[in-house]
């Protein structure tokens, strides 16, 4: 196994061997196994970045509609800030015309703006709210709902084009949460689902911290692993945390849900059973296979894809965020 200071590692292996499994955390359906340091970093080869809630919170990012019109695909970041501003996969930007959710993780470098893709999570409303501004910081999309972007989007990758994840499908994924649970949401709005579910969620949330030098965690719904985060430097896994950990709790909480959409399509695409440990995801996710193309903003966006897994990550000389799926 090559030392994570080789130069010829691809930036998923240097970050793969230098972590190693903490004990599993436990709340109802999910559990946790965070990743942590076990070897010390290389030399950061990224730009300093800092989370879009950090940015937003020191009021050195905005993001808005593209125009005074908008553009339902996309909005406009705009980093006033000295360091780079990281838009989490599936973090959701409530407010301005119609709340979206990023399609990809995008890194707008200091002193910048870019217009990434995003997809509508709020199918009945195209009107301004206060401002053209969203605002920030919000939650991150559900994993299985981020699931069914990422392939749809690496699709779109694949034939050269953009970010595209599939509006339609978006929408029936938060129409059938929101039926689900039997929300009554006058804009078809996915936040309006959270809201739903938020005491389950916080009590659940306390069963779970950050560790000391955590950088993401491997994470199984009832007997099986669904997936992996990871973000490449402990002190921005930490600020982000909260959101990826809602990501999954929703998922636990709406199990048999998420469990019987991914049995009616699961029996004629997978052979070999699902994983029932962190380990043997982990090997699998290392022997994928990647592609990259340049990604919005600073940085590549890798495409990850083998028999039992599947993934994307953004890319600026080491991992920055990574989101790992059992397939």
């Amino acid at each position: 196994m090559p030392h994570p200071n080789a130069p010829s590692a691809p930036p998923l292996h240097v970050l793969l061997d230098r972590v190693a499994l903490a004990p599993r955390q436990v709340a109802k359906q999910l559990t946790l196994w965070p990743l942590v340091e076990i070897h010390e970093a290389p030399a950061p080869r990224a730009a300093a970045y800092v989370t879009l809630g950090e940015a937003a919170a020191a009021d050195a990012v905005c993001v808005e509609e593209v125009g005074a019109l908008g553009i339902v695909p996309n909005v406009r970041v705009v980093n006033r800030g000295d360091r780079a501003v990281l838009v989490l996969f599936g973090e959701e930007l409530r407010g301005a015309k119609q709340n979206r959710i990023a399609n990809a993780s995008f890194l707008v470098g200091a002193w910048s703006e870019v217009v990434i893709d995003v997809s509508c999570v709020e199918a009945g409303r195209w009107a301004q709210r206060d401002s053209l501004r969203f605002r920030l910081p919000s939650s991150v999309a559900s994993h299985a709902l981020r699931k069914k972007m990422a392939l749809h989007v690496a699709e779109s990758r694949r034939a050269g084009e953009g970010f595209d994840a599939d509006q339609g499908a978006v929408w029936e994924e938060v129409a059938l949460r929101l039926d689900h649970s039997r929300v009554r949401s006058a804009t078809s709005s996915y936040s309006d689902y959270l809201e739903a579910r938020a005491s389950e969620l916080r009590g659940l949330e306390q069963a779970f911290r950050s560790v000391p030098g955590q950088v993401g965690f491997v994470a199984s719904i009832g007997e099986e692993i669904v997936g992996m985060e990871a973000i490449g430097r402990p002190y921005a896994f930490a600020r982000a945390m909260p959101g990826l950990l809602q990501s999954y709790l929703i998922d636990a909480v709406d199990h048999a849900l998420v469990r019987e959409r991914n049995l009616a399509g699961a029996t004629s695409r997978r052979s070999a059973p699902g994983f029932d440990a962190p380990e043997p995801f982990l090997d699998a996710l290392r022997a994928a296979e990647g592609t990259t193309s340049p990604s919005l903003g600073l940085g590549l966006d890798l495409r990850l894809h083998g028999p039992r897994v599947a993934g994307c990550a953004l890319v600026e000389g080491e991992v920055v965020h990574l989101t790992a799926f059992a397939s």
